[in-house]
Order: C-alpha cells, then sequence, then structure tokens
C-alpha cells in the first residue's frame, strides 16, 4: 500500500475513476510478465497526459484498488479511447482478471491531511 500523494490537489468536479480487481489465479510467468509490462506501459501514457492529476493504489494479495485522478468527464472519455488502454481492458477480461469492477466518481469535496 502507499501512503496518500501529498501533491495531488483536488477540486470539485475533477474525476475518480476506481479500479477494483483480483488476478486470476494460477497465472504462469510469461503472464505475469505481459501483465506488469502492460500495466507499466498504459501508466507511463496515462501520466503523460495533459488531463491526468495522479494515482494512488492499494494491493494485496487479495486484490488492487486503483485510483486515478482526471480533470472532467472528456478527460476520463479520452483514456478510455486510448488504443493501449483498450489492448490492456481487452485482454485483462480475457486473460488476467478473476474478477474486476470500475467506478467513476465525481470530487464533491477533496481534504488531505498529512
Amino acid at each position: 500500500m502507499i501512503r496518500p500523494d501529498l501533491a495531488i490537489q483536488l477540486e470539485p468536479g475533477n474525476k475518480v475513476v476506481v479500479f477494483v480487481h483480483h488476478l486470476k489465479q494460477g497465472l504462469s510467468a510469461e503472464q505475469l510478465t505481459e501483465y506488469r509490462r502492460m500495466d507499466d506501459d498504459t501508466l507511463a501514457v496515462a501520466m503523460g497526459m495533459d488531463s491526468y492529476l495522479g494515482h494512488e493504489y492499494a494491493s494485496h494479495e487479495e486484490g488492487t484498488v486503483f485510483m486515478s485522478y482526471w480533470r472532467d468527464d472528456e478527460s476520463v472519455a479520452e483514456w478510455s479511447r486510448h488504443p493501449l488502454h483498450r489492448e490492456a481492458k481487452a485482454n485483462g477480461q480475457a486473460e488476467w482478471y478473476a474478477s474486476y469492477r470500475t467506478a467513476i466518481c465525481t470530487v464533491d469535496r477533496h481534504h488531505l491531511h498529512s
């Protein structure tokens, strides 16, 4: 688990994409390597987008909660249409995830205490 990123400053109207997933049991070393490569590649693309505000996650052997922060609805839509992200989603559904959930939320208030 990582600590809250103090650099992330959210404002009302920003979007939070919450992705909760659990990997399939028994994935091969090759499948896990490909999963991690795709994970790194998609994160690098997202981080390069102007509307990307940051991310935080918590991971455990039972699953991962990954939250990415975006400027607005159009930013989330742009990310969802990105070819690499679409490829990652297809591969996740077909090969890597036993189960997953995605929720898109709107920030009403933001408070960070360090």
